[in-house]
């Protein structure tokens, strides 16, 4: 409102007082004018402000109630189109339960880049799931050879431990003290053992860490693996040329017994144990034999639906050229059609 009337005023003497004004001076009133009539705080004066009471009605007027300021309130004009609305100021818990909120996505799309950075690095390290294996089983039988020399030096140590005992209940049963040389040999002993046990213990927690990690590394890298596999397997020529088939299903039910049958011809025809078997990957031992025939099963999510699965089901052979030959064998060809009639059963 004083904006409006310093217009006023201004406008008042612009034409009492006009022989007096200079050209430059009326284009100075000119532009004060426009910039006061376009000024927001003008704007907002003349606008009718609308917020909601406490019983969720809307009321409207020129003043805001004092309880109503940190409502939404929303600016109107004498046409009744809205010209600005100003959202309800949030509450400190609402704050930080959005600070809160923004910190967990933060994290969870830390944790997201950081898998896919894993992930990458797992396909550079390993060429196949058969090189992870090898890679696992390398490490364990290091740490078995360690565990194998530290239960032998354990035996002896419990032996000589056995014999200094005795020697010291031979000298007690005579009536004699047990000299200071064997006590400190009996001493000496019972540190010795209690080291390797805590020697023992620490390699057998080792082999579990080495076995949860390369838990998760099999799933991750099949999981990687066959998400990139699976583009390559629409053509007949290039899924016989990878010895893989790609299953899909559509739903729940169908695709737990797709997964279940799978999981039985695995069983049935693959020459080598099973190492891994999650709700995601199932994984035999890598082939020792030229004509061994180890199998791999993943299952994956589509971005089509929550319910549509792809499986990718793939044989493998021994790594040296008798073995890749066997894998392009009609045995191993046979094996690939056999499994996609399980597909074929369930459809039906």
């Amino acid at each position: 409102m004083q904006l409006l009337k310093l217009f006023k005023i201004i406008l008042f003497y612009s034409k009492t007082l006009s022989s007096g004004f200079t050209g430059f001076n009326k284009t100075l009133l000119i532009i004060v004018s426009i910039l006061i009539m376009s000024s927001p705080a003008l704007k907002a004066e003349s606008l009718i402000k609308c917020w909601k009471n406490t019983d969720g009605i809307t009321e409207c007027g020129k003043r805001i109630p004092r309880e109503y300021y940190n409502q939404r309130i929303r600016y109107i004009d004498e046409q009744g189109i809205t010209r600005k609305i100003k959202e309800r100021t949030k509450t400190p818990e609402e704050i930080r339960s959005e600070q809160e909120l923004a910190r967990l996505l933060k994290l969870e799309a830390d944790q997201k880049r950081k898998s896919k950075e894993y992930d990458q690095v797992l396909l550079k390290t390993y060429l196949t799931i058969d090189d992870l294996l090898r890679s696992l089983r390398s490490k364990l039988d290091i740490i078995n050879s360690r565990s194998k020399i530290l239960h032998s030096s354990m035996e002896l140590k419990k032996r000589q431990f056995g014999n200094l005992v005795r020697q010291a209940a031979n000298v007690e049963r005579s009536g004699k003290q047990v000299s200071p040389q064997l006590a400190e040999l009996l001493d000496a002993s019972r540190k010795e053992i209690h080291n390797l046990q805590s020697q023992i213990s620490s390699e057998k927690k080792e082999t579990e860490k080495i076995k949860t990690v390369f838990a998760h590394d099999v799933e991750r890298f099949m999981i990687t693996k066959s998400n990139r596999l699976k583009h390559s397997l629409s053509t007949p020529s290039q899924a016989k040329k990878l010895h893989a088939v790609k299953l899909s299903c559509l739903s729940e039910a169908q695709c737990q017994l797709l997964w279940d049958r799978s999981i039985e011809f695995i069983r049935e025809f693959a020459s080598r144990p099973i190492l891994y078997q999650t709700n995601r990957i199932v994984v035999t031992d890598t082939p020792e034999k030229y004509q061994d025939i180890a199998m791999s099963l993943t299952r994956l999510d589509t971005r089509e639906s929550d319910s549509k699965k792809d499986l990718v089901f793939q044989i493998r052979c021994h790594p040296e050229r008798i073995g890749q030959e066997f894998c392009n064998s009609e045995e191993v060809s046979g094996l690939l059609t056999e499994f996609k009639t399980i597909a074929y059963k369930i459809n039906q």
